[in-house]
């Protein structure tokens, strides 16, 4: 009880993000979210100012709303460990999504702008990971972005649903592929953490993040997609762990 008191308490002051990270949140926003509205600046080959503007100020919006609540999800689960997540990013990131954004005409929305670091919090040593910093700790912090981003998809999906606004469409679109991109196993991605960390954690948010997305994406529903989603998750960790892990590494089940 004592533990989830002291968690309550550092995420009521320590739930915030530097001027740095709003910094490089920000221009990440604005580079995602004029990627996601470049087929909307017009009707065929005309453009039409006005019309791209509204569209840009709308997927600012989503964009805003989506990765502000992926970034907070990841720093409550680190403030559980006594740890603070901070947003870094990569411009490198920024600027391949640019280009694929003008190679493909906006149809490609390569969405892995920045990553998070963490860093231990002075005078803490009760959270889940009291004892030292560890790969496999970073790895589970890290998954909570892209499990964040399917929340957030399943929030807008439903939005849509009994909306029918295109707004709403498109961030479920936006989290559906954030979640998708960042768990790839390639640094800086959270699957790089995730994989590094604990490759059966991996094994089964990978599974989970991904039939999610196939299942919402299908338009099936939400509570089906959830249970689905586990179930293919555990069983996708069992195939795994019996086929390779068990013979090539032998570490056991946290390996």
């Amino acid at each position: 009880m004592g533990m989830i008191t002291n968690w309550f308490d550092k995420i009521s002051r320590y739930t915030y993000f530097k001027s740095s990270e709003l910094n490089s949140l920000l221009l990440s926003i604005a580079v995602i979210a004029f990627i996601i509205s470049f087929r909307n600046w017009g009707v065929g080959k005309e453009i039409d100012f006005s019309h791209g503007i509204v569209n840009l100020i709308g997927a600012m919006l989503i964009v805003s709303i989506s990765l502000t609540l992926r970034l907070l999800f990841q720093k409550i689960v680190a403030l559980g460990a006594d740890l603070q997540a901070e947003y870094k990013l990569w411009s490198i990131g920024l600027f391949i999504a640019l280009i694929l954004g003008f190679i493909t005409n906006g149809l490609v929305w390569f969405i892995v702008p920045g990553s998070i670091v963490m860093n231990f919090m002075p005078g803490h040593r009760i959270g889940w990971l009291r004892y030292s910093l560890n790969y496999f700790g970073i790895g589970v912090i890290s998954l909570a972005g892209p499990i964040a981003n399917i929340f957030l998809a399943m929030i807008f999906r439903t939005l849509y649903d009994i909306t029918s606004i295109q707004l709403f469409h498109a961030a479920f679109l936006l989290n559906i592929i954030m979640a998708l991109w960042n768990m790839l196993p390639i640094p800086p991605a959270d699957g790089s953490r995730i994989f590094f960390g604990s490759r059966l954690v991996y094994m089964f948010g990978t599974a989970v993040v991904v039939s999610s997305a196939i299942l919402l994406y299908a338009n099936i529903n939400i509570i089906v997609t959830i249970i689905a989603s586990v179930l293919l998750g555990w069983l996708w960790w069992l195939i795994y762990y019996i086929v390779w892990e068990r013979f090539n590494w032998g570490k056991g089940p946290w390996a």
